[in-house]
């Protein structure tokens, strides 16, 4: 059976394999005249392409160009190009003519990384079937037009990229808790902050009274030894834009606006948020009615928090504090977090009702914070990594 291309006339893949020694390849495969402009242009590049011959004089179908991503330095990568790597690449795109039929209008164009090692009979092997399988792997990806919407979704709070070693979280897995730094030096911030469990559920908020003390700059004392998920909680009432980008700049992932700064000034910080790429918190302490808040403004905040004080928390008589506020209230995008009055022994109860569980000094003062913070985390669920797919399990291999 032949390969049809009647929707699409050019398909793109991307595969990785190994680890000491690395194939990576990049697949375009097509036919019609964008894959020959691709592969025209191919062939007039530098450094040199070579074609995907299975030995000298024997170019396999479909017609396959193999252009090295780095340049050739030494007659070592010379001969790996032009053997192993050249040989797999082949290899693989005979197998596909093999099964699928030769379709002599089918190009492809096949990038490749050329390493520069020992030139021993182990590295060969290993770069032969490394590219062998990359190959593979990347037309497949290709034809199946791999990966789909879905799995980028399930896959975006998730992957770790090998050469950045953090994720970017965007709150898309909740609940969470969040641990507030109400606490008055760096020493105590750091001891807490390096005592907590690893845990991707865990939040790390710089408390309004840190960053007054300290400056917007203690987020980046917080992030030298927690690189997860910060929020700057400067509960901005004025000036929204310049302390988002000033939040920002500190590589906060998020900023919190009070609700009862003027609206221009919400507007503001959560537009200056959307342009920057990090989240809006809207904190509703002190706040008559956040729901009409809420409908009337025209650009919405990523979280609503539902806050009570710690001077509210002192006054036992106070019972506004608790709000009836549910994720009902609201639409469907909306992130609700509860600040004020949250412990271990109240999450069962709040974890399916919000989002985002603030606790400050219930762990801060604790004599043992990692203890008390453990106990919460493990009331919310399992860790990103717990059940992760080891080398996308889930895929489906049709090539």
């Amino acid at each position: 059976m032949k390969i049809l291309f009647e929707d699409i006339m050019i398909k793109f893949g991307e595969a990785i394999l190994g680890t000491d020694l690395k194939a990576i390849v990049n697949v375009i495969i097509g036919k019609g005249t964008e894959i020959d402009t691709a592969f025209t242009n191919a062939l007039t590049r530098r450094p040199s392409p070579i074609f995907a011959n299975l030995r000298d004089n024997l170019i396999v179908r479909p017609l396959t160009i193999v252009v090295p991503q780095n340049d050739i330095n030494s007659e070592i990568q010379v001969e790996l190009l032009n053997g192993v790597i050249q040989y797999g690449v082949a290899k693989a795109i005979a197998d596909m003519g093999e099964k699928e039929g030769i379709d002599n209008d089918l190009k492809a164009v096949i990038t490749v990384s050329v390493p520069d090692v020992p030139f021993t009979t182990i590295n060969k092997r290993k770069l032969f079937q490394y590219y062998y399988g990359a190959t593979k792997l990347a037309i497949n990806r290709a034809l199946s037009e791999y990966p789909s919407a879905e799995k980028i979704k399930k896959e975006k709070y998730r992957a770790l990229h090998p050469l950045v070693g953090f994720r970017d979280i965007k709150l898309e897995r909740p609940p969470y808790l969040q641990v507030a730094l109400d606490v008055p030096t760096i020493e105590s911030m750091e001891n807490i902050v390096e005592s907590l469990p690893q845990s991707d559920r865990i939040i790390i908020e710089a408390g309004t009274p840190l960053i007054k003390k300290y400056g917007i700059e203690v987020i980046e004392q917080i992030r030298e030894i927690f690189d997860g998920f910060i929020v700057a909680d400067l509960k901005t009432l004025d000036t929204g834009r310049i302390e988002v980008r000033m939040a920002f700049e500190a590589t906060a992932n998020a900023v919190v606006l009070s609700g009862l700064a003027p609206k221009s000034t919400i507007l503001k910080g959560i537009h200056e948020c959307q342009k920057c790429g990090i989240m809006s918190y809207l904190d509703t302490i002190n706040l008559n009615n956040p729901v009409e808040l809420y409908n009337k403004l025209e650009l919405k905040p990523d979280v609503l928090m539902v806050h009570r004080g710690i001077d509210e928390e002192i006054n036992k008589d106070n019972n506004k504090n608790r709000s009836s506020l549910s994720k009902e209230d609201f639409d469907n995008n909306i992130i609700l977090g509860v600040a004020g009055g949250v412990s271990a022994e109240t999450v069962e109860d709040l974890k399916n009702k919000y989002d985002i569980l603030v606790v400050g000094r219930g762990i801060t003062k604790s004599r043992e914070p990692a203890r008390v913070a453990r106990s919460i985390v493990n009331k919310l669920g399992d860790d990103i990594e717990q059940y992760r797919l080891y080398l996308d399990e889930d895929e489906d291999i049709a090539y």
